[in-house]
């Protein structure tokens, strides 16, 4: 064998090994919150879909109307008030857009966060 071809079989190999460890290292970081086809990873670990992002957004856009109609009219602040919720990503959503809301509205109305 000569110099040529041992040298040439050396690169490949290292070339080849590079790129299987930054292969590895690249699949094994979790500094994405995107993870395959398309399911998204909350905080505690768990794997969202697709139907429980858009339960949650719909929870959140109901939860801001109620919320801001509750803190316009004077009402206390009871998101619990509402029935019953369609799913637990739903709930949680009307909860975070309730909250935001009667926020919003009962500190630019001059009343408190839960009272008058």
């Amino acid at each position: 064998m000569n110099f040529k071809a041992i040298k040439t079989t050396g690169i490949s190999f290292a070339l080849a090994t590079a790129f299987l460890v930054a292969a590895g290292a690249a699949d094994s970081s979790s500094a994405s919150a995107q993870g395959w086809r398309g399911v998204d990873r909350d905080r505690d670990g768990r794997i969202d879909t697709r139907r429980e992002l858009i339960q949650e957004r719909r929870g959140f856009n109901a939860g801001l109307a109620k919320g801001r109609a509750d803190a316009i009219a004077h009402r206390r602040y009871n998101p619990f008030a509402y029935g019953r919720f369609v799913s637990n990503d739903y709930r949680q959503g009307f909860q975070k857009g309730y909250a935001q809301a009667y926020r919003q509205f009962a500190f630019n109305r001059g009343h408190r966060y839960g009272r008058y």
